[in-house]
């Protein structure tokens, strides 16, 4: 099953969220995600946050359609993404994309790509995902396909990651080895119609960029 959640961060066109929402099994809009939903009438399943962000008719308008809502306190350990996934978590969904999750808040951006390692460890597949960008983790094997001439970037994030293997990139690794703080996995190029990395040992960040 598959779940989405709409954050607080950069804004989209109607038809990026709608891509991702119309096959989606369950949707969570986090505090000022509610916003998004309520401005391109998306329905959420769920709305959780302290509610900082979220304009107060926009809660109003969801409540009145029977959409459950849970509200935090202001001060509180978790943010409010941090809450929605380990609600998705617990729910047993096997795949969750995670939208508006990057933005001018760099903290907020970091701290939801920790998210896609909790829930790499929990066997769930997730991605962050913006106009520009597929950010997401793998500890074994990833396959892309129709991205040919897309940017690909690997970056270690566990200190050592090893036995990285990639077929379709322009430049190819086989068997090879990646430390946390050498970024040496940069900026290659997919030249393939279907490109794959493979991993024997550690995690891996794994980022498609369109530009």
């Amino acid at each position: 099953m598959r779940a989405v959640i709409i954050s607080s961060g950069n804004v989209e066109d109607r038809g990026f969220y709608e891509e991702y929402i119309e096959n989606a099994d369950f949707l969570v809009c986090c505090d000022g995600g509610a916003n998004i939903a309520y401005k391109y009438n998306f329905l959420p399943d769920l709305i959780v946050g302290d509610f900082d962000s979220v304009d107060g008719s926009v809660l109003e308008y969801f409540r009145n359609k029977n959409v459950k809502i849970l509200e935090y306190p202001c001060e509180k350990d978790k943010t409010d993404t941090q809450i929605a996934v380990e609600i998705l978590a617990e729910k047993g969904f096997d795949e969750i994309v995670m939208l508006s999750c990057t933005g001018k808040r760099i903290d907020h951006v970091l701290a939801n790509i920790t998210l896609l390692y909790y829930l790499l460890e929990r066997n769930i597949s997730s991605f962050i995902v913006d106009r520009n960008n597929m950010i997401t983790m793998t500890k074994d094997k990833i396959k892309i396909e129709g991205k040919k001439g897309c940017i690909l970037s690997l970056l270690p994030y566990t200190k050592t990651v090893r036995g990285i293997s990639t077929k379709g990139l322009y430049y190819v690794l086989k068997d090879g080895s990646m430390e946390f703080g050498n970024p040496y996995g940069i900026s290659n190029v997919i030249i393939e119609d279907e490109a794959i990395v493979e991993v024997k040992e550690g995690v891996l960040l794994v980022i498609l960029s369109n530009d």
